[in-house]
């Protein structure tokens, strides 16, 4: 069967299997040197060095308030010209606590990435909402 995909949900297929993994050097190197995050409190430039050193340290958190797996779920992607596309994400993330059922919450966010170069890099990340927001009011994060 021929491999219908566009080259931006391949890159996505494996930006969510390095999320899902905890590849944290491969999933740096899906963002450029330097890249914006934005979100509802505002948007600062990142290294991807920086981010790099601070995944471990999300990943943990995560991991102690019950994340048990991240998928993605939906990718619509929007072509802006011949090098830059947007692509809007969902992901499901699952967690599990001992003496209650799997919770799953949905997240959307939003990239900007340069498909103009091999391999493509995310040069914009924006988190349509706040998780740890969204995991306080479902008793997961202390508040």
């Amino acid at each position: 069967m021929e491999n219908t995909k566009t080259p931006i949900a391949l890159f996505f297929d494996e930006y969510a299997h390095h999320t899902e993994e905890g590849n944290i050097p491969e999933l740096a190197a899906c963002f450029a040197d330097s890249f914006l995050a934005a979100g509802p409190q505002g948007a600062r430039p990142v290294r991807a060095s920086d981010f790099a050193l601070a995944l471990p340290k999300r990943y943990k958190v995560f991991e102690s308030m019950g994340c048990r797996s991240t998928e993605l779920t939906g990718l619509q992607e929007n072509r802006l010209d011949s090098r830059y596309v947007s692509a809007r994400t969902q992901w499901r993330l699952t967690f599990e606590r001992p003496g209650m059922e799997a919770l799953p919450i949905e997240v959307e966010s939003t990239y900007l990435v340069d498909t103009g170069t091999e391999p493509f890099r995310i040069l914009v990340y924006l988190a349509h909402s706040d998780i740890m927001e969204i995991l306080k009011q479902h008793g997961i994060a202390p508040v």
